[in-house]
């Protein structure tokens, strides 16, 4: 399988998900995170990062891409951050011609980047 990325722009994607995971989860049952790889059918490859927080409000989640947006909760309250993290994240991926998303998982939260497959 082949992608075609900037190592630059993925390496720091992946360092802005996984700061946000370990920042977000702290207070968390399970402290830990999944990183993870995977195909998503014959035309992407799926990068992932997982964590065991609180998650994320449903009417917040397309917003925490916007350049600095935090949300209005304790947890926000009591950690560091501008609200640029997840803005840098989604438009690196866009100039790679990826896709970011974020899924409420039971707990936490996960990101996933989608990278499109090179055809070969």
């Amino acid at each position: 399988v082949m992608v075609n990325l900037d190592s630059d722009y993925f390496t720091q994607i992946i360092i802005n998900l996984v700061d946000n995971a370990i920042k977000f989860s702290r207070k968390a049952d399970q402290k830990r995170l999944e990183v993870s790889t995977r195909l998503r059918g014959d035309k992407q490859v799926v990068f992932s990062v997982r964590d065991f927080g609180p998650g994320i409000a449903k009417d917040q989640m397309r917003r925490v891409f916007d350049m600095f947006y935090r949300s209005e909760s304790e947890l926000t309250r009591e950690t560091v951050g501008t609200g640029i993290g997840l803005a840098i994240v989604h438009q690196l991926s866009a100039a790679m011609g990826a896709s970011v998303d974020v899924i409420n998982r039971n707990p936490g939260a996960e990101f996933q980047v989608s990278v499109p497959l090179i055809r070969t």
